[in-house]
């Protein structure tokens, strides 16, 4: 089994970060937390399981980057879409599921 490091592209940091905002406005400090560290944790996961995941035919997601795969949260909201660069897992953006349409 292949273990590749993972790399958070600017683009998905400001994801995140957007994301953050919203949930310290709209939840309970300690909630935020525990939502935030499972993002964190599924995005590190992909160190493990990114060759489990084919190269996605939605157009959206090729848009994105043409080698682009996608991996979808614990709660099916978020979809995390990332490419392989040799040992590298780039994770180019954190995703709502409802965008994703075709």
């Amino acid at each position: 089994m292949k273990i590749f490091k993972v790399e958070v592209a600017p683009s998905a940091k400001a994801d995140v970060n957007e994301l953050a905002d919203f949930l310290f406005e709209n939840m309970s400090r300690e909630a935020d937390y525990r939502y935030l560290d499972t993002i964190g944790q599924e995005m590190e996961s992909l160190s493990i399981f990114a060759n489990c995941v084919n190269e996605s035919p939605s157009l959206i997601i090729k848009e994105i980057n043409p080698h682009a795969r996608r991996m979808i949260s614990h709660n099916h909201k978020w979809n995390y879409v990332f490419h392989i660069e040799k040992d590298t897992v780039v994770i180019d953006r954190l995703l709502k599921s409802k965008l994703i349409t075709k």
